[in-house]
C-alpha cells in the first residue's frame, strides 16, 4: 500500500487532465490542511462520485491524488460530477479519509446542491475507506466502486506483510535489518529491504517458494521474477509500516503471531515443524489491534450494489482480500448485492481505462435499471 494506484498513475502520461471537460472546478481546503477538488460537468447528470484515494508514504507531500484525474477524464463527459480529497495526513490514513471525505460530501452539497445519487468508489486503502463509508452510512450512498481494495480489513494487510518478514527471516536469516516486530528506520527501503532482499531469494529461490507454500502467506505470483517482486513488495510495506502505521497507534507493537500455527497444503510435516520452531513469535499490544479493529475490520453489511474490482496477481493487496469480504458479505446474507471482478494480470490496480469505465457504468446500471453486472 505504498503508494497510489501505481496503474493508474502510468495511464497518465497518455495526456488525461482533470480540468478538461469540467464545467466547473473547485479547488479548496477542509478539516486540518486537506484539499479537494469538486468537478461538476456542464451536462451534469445529477450523480456523484466521491473518490478516496490509496496509501501515500507518510514523507510525501500532501497532495491531491493524481490519478483522481483519470476518472474526471473518463466520467465527467458522460455527466458524472465527482469530488476528491488529499486528506489531511499520508500514510494509512484509514481513519483520517474516512472523515474527509464524509465531510467532502457536505461540501459538495452546499456548492452545487444536493445530487440525485452519490456513488461511492475508491482503490487500494481507499478501497477499505469506500467499504467503511458505504458501511457505516448506508443511506446515503446509491452504489459503490472498490478496486484493488484491501478489503480484507486493516489488521489482514499487516498481518499478511509481517508473516513475510517472519517467514524470511527463518529462511534468510541476518539478510535485514530489525525483525517482524520492529523495523528500524532504514532511510531509503530499496537500498537497505528490497535489493538485499532480491539478491538473497535470487540465491535461493527455495526459501521464497516455500514461504509461497504456506497459508499465511500466499504470496502472488506466476513467474520468478513475479515472485520476487511479490515477496520484496510485502518486505517493503512491513518496513514502511513503522513510518506510515505505526505513529497512529497507541502502541506501535500491532503483530501478534504467538498463537499462530503456519499450514500449508503442500509441504511435509517435518518442513512445517521446523518453521513453527524456528519462526520469532511477538506480542502485539490490545490496543493497536483495538484500533486496527476500528480502522478498520468490514463487516460485510451492504446495503447497496458493490462492484469490486481486482486483478488476480496483486503484489500489494493479495487475493485473500477479496474471499475475506466475500465471505463476510455471505455470513451477512447480502450475497445478492457484491459483484466481483477480476482481471487476469500481474500487478496492483493494474487497470485499462476501458476496465475502469466498464465496471462503474456496470455499477451505475445495476443501481438505475436492476441488471446485475457479469461477474
Amino acid at each position: 500500500m505504498r503508494t497510489r494506484t501505481v496503474g493508474l498513475l502510468l495511464v497518465l502520461v497518455l495526456g488525461f487532465t482533470g480540468q478538461a471537460f469540467g464545467d466547473e472546478v473547485v479547488d479548496g481546503r477542509l478539516g486540518p490542511g486537506a484539499l479537494y477538488r469538486l468537478v461538476r460537468p456542464t451536462n451534469w447528470n445529477g450523480s456523484l462520485l466521491l473518490y478516496s484515494h490509496g496509501a501515500v508514504p507518510s514523507a510525501a507531500p500532501v497532495a491531491l491524488p493524481a490519478e483522481a484525474n483519470l476518472f474526471v477524464a473518463l466520467l465527467a463527459p458522460r455527466g458524472f460530477a465527482l469530488a476528491f480529497s488529499s486528506y489531511s495526513e499520508n500514510g494509512w490514513a484509514v481513519k483520517d479519509g474516512v472523515q474527509r471525505t464524509h465531510q467532502l460530501l457536505e461540501v459538495f452539497t452546499e456548492r452545487f446542491g444536493s445530487p440525485s445519487r452519490v456513488y461511492m468508489g475508491g482503490a487500494s486503502m481507499g478501497g477499505l475507506i469506500t467499504i467503511e463509508l458505504i458501511e457505516k452510512y448506508p443511506g446515503v450512498f446509491s452504489g459503490a466502486l472498490a478496486a484493488c481494495a484491501a478489503s480484507g480489513g486493516s489488521r489482514a494487510q499487516f498481518d499478511y506483510q509481517a508473516n513475510v518478514r517472519a517467514l524470511f527471516d527463518v529462511f534468510y536469516p541476518g539478510v535485514l535489518p530489525g525483525d517482524a516486530g520492529y523495523v528500524p528506520p532504514v532511510g531509503d527501503v530499496t537500498t537497505a529491504i528490497v535489493l538485499p532482499a532480491a539478491a538473497a531469494i535470487q540465491a535461493n529461490p527455495a526459501g521464497a517458494l516455500t514461504i509461497a507454500s504456506i497459508a499465511q502467506t500466499p504470496i502472488p505470483f506466476s513467474n520468478a521474477a513475479q515472485l520476487i517482486e511479490s515477496v520484496t513488495t510485502a518486505l517493503a510495506g512491513h518496513a514502511l509500516s513503522f513510518t506510515d502505521l505505526v505513529p497512529s497507534l497507541p502502541v506501535g507493537r500491532y503483530f501478534d503471531n504467538q498463537d499462530v500455527v503456519y499450514a500449508s497444503a503442500v509441504l511435509p510435516p517435518v518442513t512445517l515443524a521446523l518453521i513453527n520452531a524456528g519462526v520469532g513469535r511477538f506480542n502485539a499490544a490490545p490496543s493497536a489491534l483495538n484500533y486496527l479493529e476500528h480502522h478498520y475490520q468490514p463487516s460485510g453489511e451492504l446495503r447497496m450494489p458493490m462492484l469490486m474490482l481486482s486483478t488476480s496477481l496483486d503484489p500489494v493487496v493479495p487475493g485473500f482480500h477479496q474471499t475475506a469480504y466475500r465471505d463476510l458479505v455471505a455470513a451477512a446474507g447480502q450475497s445478492d448485492l457484491l459483484v466481483q471482478r477480476t482481471v487476469n494480470r500481474y500487478g496492483h490496480c493494474n487497470f485499462t481505462p476501458d476496465e475502469i469505465t466498464a465496471a462503474f457504468l456496470g455499477l451505475v446500471t445495476w443501481v438505475e435499471l436492476g441488471i446485475k453486472p457479469a461477474p
